[in-house]
């Protein structure tokens, strides 16, 4: 491509070739002195022509053409200059098209993942391709798209990257788009696929394409197809096609597929996606339509041969964070969105930021060592950190030889445990102490017999040692009952009692009250745990190393940085007093020269107090100049300083991801402005859509009447 010469360019290029002035010195320092004053007169003349359009325009001068058309930068938000390019248009430009206009604004407001329909893959990068592989998907049910990936579009095909795929997407559709997508919490590279049209009208359906196998878009079966040796036939009767499983090789579980479901195959001379129309779970079956189906048997010798996925049709309004219009009736408008707009900018000067290096869980190994999946920051030769664990409780039903689990989310807490762990090795953290959470399961035992009083006591003896303790319920299955009549020990039994590490006895409230004896069966606690594959580890380490400081709140204008080196008093100390030397519970204080805060964070808070050494590991030796201003009781907290003055982050800004502010303010903004955009005799009602789990006492929704 021809590169546009600059001025000194062109009066080279306007002088004749015989004063040679690229290489005459004298001539060339003539020119260069020249056009260097007319390149910065030009560059300076493109800077203002810019400031001309609101397109280009920046801030002051952008908000002098806004306010040309009677549109202000909204006070409270911190709204950027892009953002406020996108809002001056939609304020002054735009028809009264009330539910149009309204959804451009709650659009600039809000993320993308709030106002438009989009659908997410499953699978996470490096995606595993092949070369000719497509996507199908539907877009606002009236458009199809279609993508073929070839291979000299990737790197490595079979291990493509997130911006590959996105790629490869948006170079050939035309109503939607694709973005890649880090998980904050997995720390996992995704992909979504965007419609165009905002708001409720908008959706995203994935109805085939074999490349569905290697992405696993929402809808994606995991329960079907898994095995890695099933044998298939294929029969064809007019352009109806059966794929039967013969019985050999691994049951690819039909039973989970139904009509209307999509199978995708890889198999030269039946490639392609089908939709079921007929499913035989007796005889392990399905029927397709497909014209050009080959006859034959085939092993599906690799795990992609035939897949399943049932059709999933994206919608915003599907989402528990989201932000649309809803016209309800002729006249009155319902905007519902969540407590907080992004569109927030927050600055580092005068924030409280939020400080560690986290990573998601990639499996615990044992009571002492688990797994990371971002694992680069945390140091090899040790550290502290803190576990945040996803809860899960394991159900087993007997009925149908099945084990479900619920998972929900836990929160960090002030009492949280502190882990220590003593090296990193790769991704993993091993020596920690104390133990981590014990995980979920059901504790099944087998038992050698459950017997049952007259007054429903019933003393059960397990085959090996259980796990059990007073108080939780035993539930006792498949037991060969005794000759006594009626009643049985099968059921659910409050344990009151461990005789030993094989016998307990439990209770039952529910009559009739009898004796009976039973030999065999299980006997099983279902126990909430912690997931041994999820949760989250925030290092809390901290070092003036910025990329090692752990999950606290710094001021860059305090007195001092607290470290992670603390310890509680055993002894009290009076207001008033002096003291020569603390009594303090076994610590990892140095015996070194330092300073020590008492109660950090307390109403009584003090220090720095100077301390010169450690007499043994539950003392330390103090400045006894230093005269007490409160009471500290047994159990206050001694925590060590860095050292004194504010925290110095590093030029990356990479500790400094979070923030705490008050984005409530930006949405009490938009609803003013969505008031004053409506139309006359157009009512609008607000609907606040609050977090579920942390307002589950109260109301999750919140409404507002507009007065008129």
């Amino acid at each position: 491509m021809t590169q546009q010469k600059g001025k000194i360019d062109n009066l080279h290029d306007q002088m004749p070739a015989i004063f040679n002035t690229r290489d005459n010195v004298v001539w060339k320092a003539l020119i260069e002195s020249i056009g260097e004053q007319d390149q910065e007169t030009m560059d300076l003349v493109e800077s203002v022509r810019d400031q001309f359009f609101i397109k280009t325009a920046t801030r002051p001068y952008i908000d002098r053409l806004g306010a040309a058309s009677l549109v202000q930068r909204p006070k409270f938000v911190g709204m950027g200059d892009p953002a406020f390019r996108q809002f001056i248009p939609i304020m002054s430009y735009n028809p009264k098209q009330v539910k149009l206009v309204l959804d451009k604004l709650i659009d600039l407001f809000f993320f993308k993942e709030s106002t438009t329909s989009c659908i997410a893959s499953s699978q996470s990068e490096p995606f595993n391709i092949q070369d000719g592989w497509e996507l199908e998907y539907s877009i606002d049910n009236f458009t199809t798209e279609r993508v073929e990936f070839r291979d000299e579009e990737f790197t490595n095909i079979s291990a493509a990257t997130a911006n590959e795929v996105v790629a490869a997407i948006n170079r050939q559709v035309t109503n939607s788009y694709a973005i890649a997508f880090e998980d904050s919490i997995s720390k996992l590279t995704f992909i979504r696929i965007f419609t165009k049209t905002i708001g409720t009208k908008g959706s995203v359906e994935i109805t085939g394409g074999k490349a569905n196998i290697g992405l696993q878009f929402e809808g994606f079966n995991n329960l079907a197809g898994q095995g890695s040796n099933t044998e298939w036939q294929v029969t064809k009767i007019g352009d109806t096609a059966t794929l039967q499983y013969t019985g050999i090789g691994d049951s690819p579980s039909i039973e989970q597929l139904q009509v209307g479901d999509i199978v995708i195959i890889t198999r030269p001379g039946n490639d392609g996606s089908f939709i079921i129309k007929t499913v035989d779970a007796t005889n392990n079956k399905i029927t397709y339509t497909n014209l050009f189906a080959t006859p034959e048997t085939f092993t599906q010798s690799i795990s992609d041969d035939v897949k399943f996925m049932t059709p999933v049709k994206a919608r915003v309004y599907l989402k528990d964070r989201r932000a649309v219009v809803w016209e309800v009736r002729g006249g009155e408008v319902v905007v519902e969105m969540p407590p907080s707009p992004p569109v927030v900018k927050r600055n580092r000067k005068g924030a409280a930021h939020i400080n560690g290096i986290d990573s998601s869980v990639f499996s615990i190994v044992d009571s002492s060592t688990l797994q990371l999946v971002k694992f680069e920051d945390f140091p090899e030769t040790g550290g502290k950190f803190l576990y945040i664990p996803v809860n899960e409780i394991q159900t087993f039903f007997p009925t149908t030889n099945e084990t479900t689990t619920f998972q929900f989310n836990s929160k960090l807490t002030s009492d949280m445990p502190t882990y220590t762990y003593t090296a990193r090795v790769g991704n993993e953290l091993q020596g920690i102490t104390p133990d981590l959470p014990i995980g979920s399961d059901t504790n099944t035992f087998s038992l050698v017999s459950a017997d049952r009083d007259a007054s429903n006591i019933l003393t059960v003896t397990t085959t090996a040692a259980h796990n059990y303790s007073v108080g939780e319920y035993a539930i006792i299955d498949g037991a060969t009952q005794g000759p006594e009549i009626g009643l049985s020990t099968n059921g659910a039994w409050l344990i009151t009692s461990i005789i030993d590490s094989t016998s307990f006895e439990c209770y039952s409230f529910s009559g009739p009250f009898g004796a009976k004896t039973s030999t065999g069966g299980t006997s099983r606690v279902e126990r909430i745990g912690a997931s041994l594959s999820d949760g989250r580890v925030l290092l809390t380490t901290a070092q003036l190393d910025s990329k090692k400081i752990g999950p606290y709140l710094w001021d860059e204008n305090a007195d001092f940085v607290i470290s992670d080196q603390t310890t509680n008093l055993t002894v009290e100390i009076e207001v008033g007093s002096t003291q020569r030397s603390i009594q303090v519970e076994t610590n990892d204080i140095p015996d070194e020269q330092g300073q020590l805060i008492f109660d950090f964070g307390t109403e009584k808070q003090e220090g720095p107090v100077r301390y010169f050494y450690k007499p043994n590991s539950t003392s330390l030796a103090l400045d006894p100049s230093y005269v007490f201003k409160f009471q500290h009781d047994v159990g206050s907290g001694v925590t060590k300083i860095v050292k004194r003055g504010g925290i110095i982050f590093d030029s990356k800004g990479s500790e400094i991801a979070p923030y705490i502010t008050d984005p409530s303010s930006a949405r009490e903004v938009l609803e003013e402005l969505l008031q004053e955009l409506k139309s006359v005799g157009i009512f609008i009602n607000f609907l606040i859509r609050y977090p579920e789990f942390f307002y589950a006492t109260i109301d999750t929704y919140r409404s507002g009447v507009d007065p008129g």
